[in-house]
């Protein structure tokens, strides 16, 4: 793949045009909310949309600014330098890690950074993506920033919908819901996979966005995964992988397998919906107790095995 998987450097905004209009809009007016919202689903683009709308912003008065015709980035432009390089003073970046929870103590430096007047005139924004994965006490210190927010600092949450958003994080905010279609989900992976179609080792059954299509592309390369392994073989690559590395999202990609092949279960059984309906609800509990309880690997596939014989 290209490096427009890596969001940060994917230079052409993609299907995401009425969005970034919007936003800009809201901007130049010096209407934009102190706190955005941005609710949707897992790779579907919204950060990719945020860094074009920061690279407007920024790039303004830049010798290459921002083509807002073509919604591409100049990959010279001083700002998309400073935000490759990881310098740029006036933007920062919070993320959970493998979908653990954003540390409290992020939140802590993130408020002690923000008390501090920035060098530029610039308006600062703060980035907290994945901000479902914020508990109680990571989002009690962050609730007093968002209430009181300087002039000149702006913040833009994600919401990948991953887990429960704490309500008191969401009612301080202004929503804005991002949908992506199907045309839009078609043209961002073409874009994405630019002639490489063949090389995608996952099935495209239209059910992923295209984010989480490129990313489990990658998850099958690494483990070496192949489409004709049986659901054992995969579980078994993946949760092996999982106690090693503790990626959470290597668990999100079993979950999806598993859907997948129930999905074509059923369908070929119409007089067992609801005995595999509870079955896979079943082996899906099993997964989810192999993470809470850091359950033997083998034992929890041979447990999944038994129970698939009786299909």
């Amino acid at each position: 793949m290209n490096n427009n998987t890596n969001p940060f450097k994917s230079t052409k905004l993609i299907s995401m045009d009425h969005y970034f209009d919007e936003m800009v809009k809201l901007f130049d007016s010096n209407s934009f909310p102190k706190v955005l919202l941005l609710n949707g689903k897992k790779g579907i683009g919204k950060f990719t949309l945020v860094l074009h709308f920061l690279n407007y912003v920024y790039s303004n008065k830049d010798k290459f600014k921002y083509n807002f015709k073509d919604k591409k980035i100049d990959v010279n432009s001083n700002f998309y330098q400073s935000i490759l390089n990881q310098n740029c003073s006036d933007v920062i970046f919070l993320k959970a890690k493998d979908g653990k929870n954003l540390k409290i103590d992020d939140v802590r430096n993130l408020k002690a950074t923000l008390s501090n007047t920035s060098l530029s005139k610039n308006p600062r924004f703060t980035i907290i993506d994945e901000v479902e994965f914020l508990n109680a006490n990571s989002a009690n210190a962050l609730l007093k920033t968002l209430e009181e927010p300087s002039i000149n600092n702006f913040f833009i949450l994600i919401n990948n919908q991953q887990g429960y958003l704490i309500p008191t994080i969401s009612s301080r905010c202004i929503k804005n819901n991002i949908y992506l279609n199907s045309s839009g989900r078609s043209k961002i992976i073409n874009y994405l996979t630019e002639n490489q179609k063949d090389s995608l080792l996952i099935e495209d059954d239209g059910a992923l966005t295209p984010g989480l299509l490129i990313a489990f592309n990658e998850l099958y390369d690494k483990h070496k995964i192949n489409n004709n392994d049986d659901i054992i073989l995969k579980l078994n690559k993946l949760l092996s992988a999982y106690k090693k590395d503790k990626d959470k999202f290597l668990i999100t990609l079993s979950v999806y397998l598993i859907d997948k092949f129930f999905h074509k279960l059923i369908n070929e059984n119409n007089n067992k919906i609801d005995f595999l309906i509870n079955l896979k609800s079943t082996i899906v509990h099993k997964i989810n107790d192999f993470i809470l309880y850091n359950l033997n690997t083998n034992s929890v596939l041979n447990s999944i095995e038994l129970r698939l014989k009786n299909v």
